[in-house]
């Protein structure tokens, strides 16, 4: 019964940190974009679609408020592309797929932020019912969505050319990415599972 007690008291006095954290990405992002914007740099990174039941993982994070993105993020110096998926997958939603689980879902090149951006896509489609775990410091929600329902929402430019090319529609609410406009289309009822 102490133990227990002694962890719920770690626990709340961590949960206490949550709102200065959020407050420190998003002042971290703020700052990175304004370098972005003056240096236009290139980006590799790698994200990881994830499938369940006809429904897509996405994250919204503390610094991107409203928008949804794929779990992922940059890939280190010298870092392969499905061992960065990876470890951003883990880092932002606690999962962890073997490498030989994840399918090669081709690479999406875009503009977002100022950063010219090639992110190589993975996929996985795990065999049993999974529950993303989130920190709700970098990452403040993880939820699975079906392709319609996120067609009407917010989403990064990654996200967005990642379900047009599913579809074969555009998604009109995109920031950030030339190309992403539907003219109102809305994608067919149907997922890749």
């Amino acid at each position: 019964m102490v133990a227990q007690e002694d962890r719920l008291a770690q626990l709340f006095k961590a949960r206490q940190l949550d709102p200065l954290m959020r407050f420190a990405f998003r002042c971290a992002h703020r700052l990175l974009r304004l370098w972005w914007a003056i240096r236009r740099p290139r980006a590799e990174g790698a994200a990881v679609a994830v499938w369940q039941d006809g429904r897509l993982l996405v994250v919204e994070t503390s610094y991107r408020p409203g928008l949804w993105d794929l779990p992922g993020g940059g890939r280190g110096a010298g870092e392969d592309a499905r061992m960065a998926a990876r470890r951003e997958l883990f880092e932002e939603t606690g999962l962890a797929p073997a490498p030989e689980e994840l399918e090669d879902g081709g690479c999406l090149a875009f503009r977002f932020e100022g950063r010219r951006i090639a992110m190589q896509l993975l996929i996985w489609r795990p065999r049993g019912a999974i529950v993303p775990q989130i920190d709700r410091r970098e990452i403040v929600r993880a939820e699975f969505r079906r392709p319609e329902e996120l067609a009407r929402s917010a989403l990064t430019p990654g996200l967005a050319l990642y379900l047009a090319r599913l579809t074969g529609y555009g998604c009109s609410k995109a920031r950030g990415v030339a190309g992403a406009e539907s003219g109102g289309k809305t994608p067919p009822q149907t997922s890749p599972t």
